[in-house]
C-alpha cells in the first residue's frame, strides 16, 4: 500500500514566486514538468481548471467524470484528486490561497456553489459560451505571465470574474431552492469539514448553529434531499476511502482514527454507506 497522500503547496509548483498566494500555469506543461502530478494528491489552497482541449478522465474524491473541451473544474484545499489526460491535453489550471481572495472579497469565497465540495458537482459545463471563458483565461494568463505594475490586483479582479461568471452559469443549470437555506447547509458542511473527526451527533451540530435537530434535517431534506445525518456520514466515508486508498493503516487503525472504537462496527458502518467491507474496498484498488 501506498504512503499518504502527497498534499502539495503552492511553493512545490514549477517557477511559483516566493511569498505569492496565487499561481497560474498551461495545463499541458503542468503534466510535461510535475512528475506524478497526474496521481492522487490534494492541496492547501483553491484550484480553477479549465480545459480547451483534449480529453481523459478526472477523479475527484472517488467520482470519476469524463473530461473533454470548454470544461471547468473546481477544488478545494483538501479534496484528493488524479487524472489521466491525452497527449493534446490543453487548458490553465489557476491557483489561490483563500486569503489572496478575501482580502477583498471576504466571505464571498465560501458562497460559490462549485467550491461547495462533497454535495455540488465540481464540475461546470460552459459549451453554450466557451468565448468568454477563453478570453478571461487567457486575459488572466497575460496578466500573470507579464509582471506589471499592481499585478496582483489586476489578477485578483480577473480570478473574481472568473468565479462570478461561473457561478452565474452554475446556479442556472443547478437553481438553488433557497439562498437562506443554502448558507445554513453551507454552515452545517463547514462545520463539519473541521469537527468531523470529534463531533458525531447531529444534534451538537445543530447547537452551534442554534437550530433543533429537526430543523436542521429539514433543511438538509429539503435542499439536498439527504438528512443530516446522511452528510455526516457521507463526510466520515470520504475519509475512510482516503486513509483506505493512500495510506497502509489497518482497518482497525482507520476505524479508530475515525472514532470508531469497535472495528467490527466500522466495518458494518462502511459497508452499510458503501456496499463493500473496508477489506473488499481495498482489495478493488490493487485489482
Amino acid at each position: 500500500m501506498s504512503s499518504s497522500v502527497p498534499v502539495y503547496k503552492l511553493q512545490a509548483f514549477p517557477r511559483h514566486e516566493p511569498n505569492a498566494l496565487f499561481y497560474m500555469t498551461r495545463l499541458e506543461k503542468l503534466v510535461q514538468e510535475f512528475k506524478g502530478i497526474d496521481k492522487p494528491h490534494s492541496h492547501t489552497f483553491y484550484l480553477v481548471m479549465w480545459i480547451t482541449h483534449g480529453s481523459g478522465t478526472h477523479t475527484i474524491d472517488f467520482k470519476t467524470y469524463p473530461v473533454a473541451a470548454h470544461q471547468l473544474y473546481f477544488l478545494t484545499p483538501g479534496q484528493v484528486h488524479s487524472w489521466q489526460l491525452s497527449a493534446d491535453i490543453e487548458g490553465f489550471n489557476l491557483f489561490f490561497e483563500a486569503n489572496f481572495f478575501r482580502s477583498r472579497f471576504g466571505s464571498r469565497l465560501f458562497q460559490y456553489p462549485f467550491y461547495h465540495s462533497h454535495q455540488h458537482q465540481p464540475l461546470l459545463d460552459v459549451a453554450g459560451s466557451p468565448g468568454l471563458f477563453q478570453d478571461l483565461f487567457r486575459y488572466a494568463w497575460q496578466e500573470y505571465d507579464a509582471h506589471l505594475p499592481n499585478r496582483s490586483e489586476v489578477f485578483l479582479s480577473f480570478v473574481h470574474l472568473i468565479l462570478e461568471t461561473a457561478s452565474r452559469l452554475y446556479t442556472e443549470q443547478r437553481p438553488i431552492v433557497d439562498t437562506n437555506l443554502y448558507d445554513r447547509i453551507r454552515q452545517y458542511e463547514e462545520l463539519l469539514e473541521r469537527q468531523f473527526l470529534t463531533v458525531r451527533e447531529v444534534g451538537q451540530y445543530a447547537e452551534q448553529m442554534n437550530l433543533t435537530p429537526n430543523y436542521l434535517n429539514h433543511i438538509c431534506k429539503k435542499v439536498l434531499a439527504k438528512t443530516a445525518s446522511q452528510l455526516l456520514h457521507e463526510r466520515q466515508v470520504i475519509e475512510a476511502q482516503r486513509l483506505l486508498t493512500h495510506t497502509g493503516q489497518s482497518i482497525k487503525e482507520i476505524g479508530f482514527q475515525l472514532g470508531f472504537e469497535d472495528p467490527s462496527y466500522f466495518v458494518r458502518f462502511f459497508k452499510k454507506h458503501t456496499r463493500q467491507t473496508p477489506a473488499e474496498f481495498r482489495q478493488a484498488l490493487l485489482g
